[in-house]
C-alpha cells in the first residue's frame, strides 16, 4: 500500500532512491543505451484489421494494443517485480478493509492538447463504461463491483467497492482514463471506431487506411517521460501495423517489410528457417523462457446440449485425441500434451492432473456404456434414441485443419462422425457468444493473478457473450470460486486453483490439446533491447526495445553485401540472463 507523502524532504529522498534504482537496473539489464528516435519506425504485421480501435467496445488484442498506447492507466506495473508504479496517479492509499482506494493525480499528467487530466475524467470513464447504452458489457461485468467514483477535488478521486475482491485494486489500477472534454456528448459506440481523440499515452493514432494499415506516432515532450521508471521507454518514433495474411506476411518479413514476426508454428520454426536470412543472422530466431503466464488450448464441448451432458461421451472424445502422434507428425515434437487448465501454476516437478493418452478401446467402451451400442450402414454409432453420434467442430485458423483432421479420423474409428467447419473470426465469435456450437477450437490467455469466475462459475453459463463456453456447472467449483474474492494471499489462491484444476480435469469440459513452456520470436537484427529480451512476467518489444543505429547500419551493409552478422543466442532464459 502506498501512502500520499506530502513532505518535500521525503519526496526528494524517495525520488533519489528511485532514480538510483532505475540506473542500477538499466546498467544491469541493457546492453547499450536506449535511444528515442523520432524518425525510427517499427513495422508490425496483423492478420485482421480491427473493427474498432475503441477497445472498450471491441475487446480484441489488436484494439487493446492501440488503445493502451493512446490512453494511460492510473498506475503502471513493473513486470519484473509485479509492483505498482505511479503514472496518472502519483500516489494512492488503500483502506485497511480494502474497500476504499484514494488516488492523487499527478498535476503534470496531460492530454495531447495540453489539458490536465482530472478526477472528472476518471468519473467520466466509469460513467461511460456503466452506461447501458454503450457496448461495454464485458467491462461492466468487472467494474460493476465499484461504486461511482467520488471527486474529492480536481486531482483527488475516491473509489469504493461494493464487495471485497483480490482483483479490485488491480482492476482500478489498470483503469484506462478517457478525456471527458473530447468524448462527452459523442456517440461512444460509433464515433471512436476508426479514430481516437488525443490521449494521455506516449502515442497518438495518426493515420488509418481501413483494411490496410494504421500508424501510431510517438509524442515529443511526453509528460510521463519525466517519471523515472518511464525514462527512455517507448523509443520508436512510429509504429506501423500492416494487415496481411500471416503466410504472406512471413515472406514479406524475410524481405525486410516487417521488423518482427511472432505468428510462428512449429513447421515454420523447423523447416522454414534454413534460408540465407537466418543462416547469416540477418533475422534473429529465439525461444524466450520467462515467467509470462500461459493459458490453455482445447476443444470446448457445449454441455448445454444433451450429447455432451454425459461425462462418458466427453471422456471418450478426450481419449480419441492422439496428442502424441499429432505433436510428432505435425508439430515436430515442440509441444507437450496439456492436462491442466492453469499450467503456469506448476513447477517442473509438481504433480498436475494426469494427461490422457490415446485409447481407442477405452473410448469405445465408454460410448457403449453411454448407450451408443450399434452402428448404422455407414459405420457410425447410433444411440438408444435412434440418433447418430455426430458433432461439428468450428474453428477459425486454417492451420488447425491438419490436427483436427487426424482427430476426425480417430473419432471415425470409434464410430463418431465429426464434421469440420471453418469460420471467419467474426462469425466464430458470434457463434460462441450465442453458444451456437457443438465443439469449438479455442484458447485462453493466462493471467498473472487468475480469477476463474468468468470461465467456470455456473452463474455465467447462460450469459450471452460470456466465457463459460462449455456451460460448466459444478457446485464444488462454485464454492471454491466464491471463497477466492476475499483471499489476498496469492499462495493460498494458487493452492485452491490447483484443487479446482483436479476437479475440472475430471469433468472433461474441454478436449485439452498441447502446450509449450516458452515463446518464440523472429526479428530483424537491428534492435537494442534488454539482455532478458522481455521482462520477467510479460512479453513484448514496444516498451523497452529500440532501433540501435549501429546495428541497423551493420544489418543494411550485411544484406547488401551478402555477409553474415554475429549470431544471437537462440535461447533466452530469464533467470540465467539476469545473473550475467
Amino acid at each position: 500500500m502506498r501512502i500520499n507523502m506530502s513532505r518535500i524532504k521525503v519526496l526528494v529522498m524517495v525520488t533519489l532512491i528511485i532514480i538510483i534504482s532505475i540506473g542500477i537496473y538499466r546498467k544491469a539489464a541493457f546492453n547499450s543505451k536506449p535511444v528515442i528516435d523520432p524518425e525510427g519506425q517499427l513495422t508490425l504485421h496483423t492478420s485482421e484489421f480491427p473493427k474498432s480501435f475503441n477497445s472498450f467496445v471491441n475487446n480484441s488484442a489488436d484494439a487493446s494494443a492501440v488503445f493502451n498506447l493512446v490512453y494511460e492507466t492510473l498506475l503502471d506495473m513493473d513486470y519484473n517485480t509485479l509492483e505498482y508504479q505511479p503514472l496518472i496517479a502519483e500516489s494512492w492509499t488503500i483502506s485497511p478493509d480494502k474497500k476504499e482506494f484514494i488516488f492523487k493525480l499527478n498535476p503534470e499528467a496531460k492530454w495531447s492538447d495540453g489539458e490536465p487530466i482530472t478526477a472528472a475524467d476518471v468519473k467520466f470513464t466509469y460513467d461511460t463504461i456503466m452506461d447501458p447504452k454503450n457496448l461495454t458489457s464485458v467491462l461492466r461485468l468487472f467494474y460493476n463491483r465499484l461504486n461511482p467514483p467520488e471527486i474529492i477535488d480536481d486531482h483527488t478521486v475516491k473509489m469504493t467497492v461494493k464487495t471485497v475482491h483480490f482483483k479490485n485494486f488491480e482492476m482500478v489500477a489498470g483503469f484506462n482514463v478517457l478525456p471527458k472534454h473530447l468524448m462527452e456528448g459523442k456517440d461512444f459506440n460509433k464515433d471512436f471506431n476508426m479514430s481516437l481523440p488525443g490521449g494521455s499515452g506516449p502515442y497518438e493514432l495518426t493515420e488509418v487506411k481501413e483494411g490496410r494499415y494504421y500508424v501510431l506516432t510517438r509524442k515529443q515532450n511526453y509528460w510521463a517521460d519525466q517519471l523515472p521508471h518511464r525514462y527512455q521507454t517507448y523509443n520508436f518514433g512510429k509504429i506501423r501495423y500492416k494487415v496481411m495474411d500471416r503466410n504472406m506476411a512471413f515472406e514479406a518479413f524475410k524481405k525486410g517489410e516487417f521488423d518482427i514476426y511472432d505468428e510462428i508454428m512449429p513447421k515454420r520454426w523447423v523447416t522454414e528457417t534454413d534460408t540465407e536470412h537466418f543462416q547469416k543472422n540477418w533475422i534473429v530466431k529465439q525461444k524466450i523462457y520467462n515467467y509470462a503466464p500461459r493459458g490453455f488450448w482445447g476443444l470446448a464441448m457445449n454441455m448445454r446440449k444433451p450429447l455432451f451432458q454425459d461425462i462418458r461421451v466427453r471422456k471418450a472424445l478426450s481419449l480419441l485425441l492422439d496428442r502424441e502422434t499429432i505433436i510428432n507428425k505435425i508439430y515436430f515434437d515442440m509441444y507437450q500434451p496439456l492436462s491442466s487448465y492453469w499450467p503456469s501454476l506448476y513447477g517442473p516437478n509438481e504433480k498436475r492432473p494426469p494427461a490422457l493418452g490415446y485409447d481407442l478401446n477405452q473410448a469405445r467402451d465408454l460410448l457403449k456404456e453411454a448407450g451408443y451400442d450399434r452402428l448404422d450402414s455407414s459405420g457410425y454409432l447410433i444411440g438408444r434414441n435412434g440418433k447418430p453420434l455426430e458433432l461439428t467442430i468450428i474453428y477459425a485458423i486454417e492451420d488447425y485443419e491438419k490436427d483436427l483432421t487426424i482427430f476426425k479420423e480417430n473419432c471415425k474409428e470409434a464410430g463418431v462422425k465429426v464434421n469440420l467447419k471453418r469460420l471467419s473470426w467474426a462469425t466464430l465469435i458470434k457463434e460462441m457468444d450465442h453458444y451456437n456450437f457443438d465443439m469449438v477450437r479455442i484458447g485462453w490467455t493466462g493471467t498473472l493473478f487468475p480469477d476463474p469466475e468468468q470461465l467456470w462459475h455456473s452463474k455465467h453459463r447462460a450469459e450471452l457473450g460470456g466465457s463459460n463456453l462449455p456451460g460448466f456447472n459444478n457446485e464444488q467449483i462454485d464454492n471454491y470460486i466464491e471463497s477466492l474474492p476475499a483471499n489476498f494471499d496469492p499462495q493460498s489462491r494458487i493452492q485452491i486453483l490447483k484443487q479446482m484444476d483436479q476437479i475440472v480435469a475430471r469433468e472433461f469440459p474441454y478436449v485439452l490439446l498441447w502446450e509449450k513452456d516458452f515463446s518464440w520470436l523472429f526479428y530483424k537484427n537491428i534492435f537494442g533491447k534488454p539482455k532478458t529480451v522481455s521482462q520477467k512476467y510479460t512479453l513484448g518489444a514496444i516498451k523497452y526495445w529500440w532501433i540501435d543505429p549501429v546495428k541497423a547500419k551493420k544489418y543494411q551493409e550485411a544484406v547488401e553485401q551478402k555477409k553474415p552478422l554475429p549470431a544471437e543466442p537462440e535461447e533466452i532464459r530469464y533467470d540465467e540472463m539476469v545473473q550475467k
